[in-house]
């Protein structure tokens, strides 16, 4: 789970939403690879690392390691302050098959290890475990391999159904459409389905452009992240680029107003 949402109570509309975003946003990073030109992972070989300053977030600063454009260590930094550092390795499809946490600020070093069950059909993979229950189902796979369907399992919440997520792409392999069906108890306990329809539209270098979300039951924009930025109903993006064709500052567009939310230094 994000490190912001542990601030969050875990019975609360506001977990459930920022749940469902974060699940889209995992999608959205694991099968949105394009086929029209060089992925990301591509572009990245030629380099060892790179370090994202989320301005969105306040002082954090991210260092990503790399061994053959996949990250291989996270470094989350306050500031210049270490604060979570994680390695990863891959199984031989490249998918994170375990994940070693080797330092938190709060316990100092460590070795926690989460190991990730992964099944495979063919070379498709259409089932990941996680820890404490949370499975992954992936099917209905279209002509370039990727999932358009995902049932989600948490075996923690018995009286909840499980979460599905519905997957449109472009021809390049990009996520065009997402939508989450999902269920939640409000405050006064009354269980609550949910489907969240997120829309995304690209530029040349398949970076997102634009962000569109419908919910139903409706809900009100902008919805106030605890410890993070807010989730409009329309957002709009744009990049500068390096040589090597990646990004090296990001805008946001809301309401009619342009930010910086996003800078990359790559070495």
């Amino acid at each position: 789970m994000c490190l912001f949402a542990r601030y969050i109570s875990y019975t609360s509309p506001l977990y459930t939403i920022m749940k469902n975003l974060l699940a889209s946003i995992t999608t959205l990073l694991i099968f949105n690879t394009s086929f029209a030109q060089k992925s990301e992972t591509e572009l990245l070989k030629d380099y060892h690392f790179y370090v994202e300053h989320n301005i969105e977030m306040g002082k954090w600063n991210t260092k990503y390691y790399l061994d053959n454009g996949l990250i291989s260590v996270q470094e989350s930094y306050w500031r210049n302050e270490l604060r979570n550092r994680t390695e990863f390795e891959y199984d031989r499809f490249g998918n994170v098959e375990r994940e070693i946490n080797t330092y938190n600020i709060n316990d100092g070093k460590r070795n926690n290890i989460s190991n990730f069950i992964l099944e495979y059909k063919d070379s498709l993979l259409i089932s990941k475990e996680f820890r404490f229950g949370v499975i992954e189902k992936y099917s209905n796979f279209n002509d370039l391999g990727k999932p358009q369907k995902i049932i989600r399992i948490d075996s923690s919440k018995f009286t909840l159904r499980p979460n599905k997520e519905l997957i449109e792409y472009d021809k390049n392999g990009n996520i065009i459409k997402t939508t989450e069906f999902s269920s939640y108890e409000d405050f006064d306990g009354k269980t609550i389905n949910e489907t969240a329809t997120t829309y995304y539209k690209y530029n040349n270098e398949n970076n997102v452009i634009e962000i569109h979300r419908e919910f139903e039951p409706k809900q009100e924009f902008p919805i106030h992240m605890t410890g993070g930025p807010s989730k409009y109903e329309f957002e709009y993006f744009r990049y500068k680029y390096n040589r090597s064709g990646l990004w090296t500052k990001k805008y946001k567009s809301v309401e009619g107003k342009e930010i910086l939310v996003a800078k990359r230094k790559y070495k």
